[in-house]
């Protein structure tokens, strides 16, 4: 019974150094003239605007550059978080 205690508290030690990492982990992607940065929990760190994008005749383009951004960012971050998952948590015996 111990061993399982002490086991699912490694596991919460790590849960946490692991959501400590993910926080550190920061994927920038530049397409069309738009910057964005992601951490590795998904949150949007910055997205940065050509000005050239704030004619009202290049809302579309914009939408359409953002969402294609966004899904490549997200990819990125998901095997980046991945990689760092695995290594994090080798060795625990379940």
């Amino acid at each position: 019974m111990f061993d399982k205690m002490k086991q699912v508290y490694e596991l919460q030690k790590k849960a946490r150094e692991l959501q400590k990492k993910l926080e550190e982990v920061k994927v920038e992607q530049i397409e069309g003239g738009v910057k964005l940065v992601l951490n590795g929990v998904f949150k949007v760190e910055s997205i940065e605007i050509d000005p050239s994008y704030f004619a009202p005749e290049r809302k579309a383009k914009l939408e359409s550059v953002l969402k294609n951004l966004f899904t490549e960012t997200v990819q990125e971050v998901q095997k980046r978080s991945a990689a760092s998952s695995a290594d994090l948590l080798k060795g625990l015996a379940f």
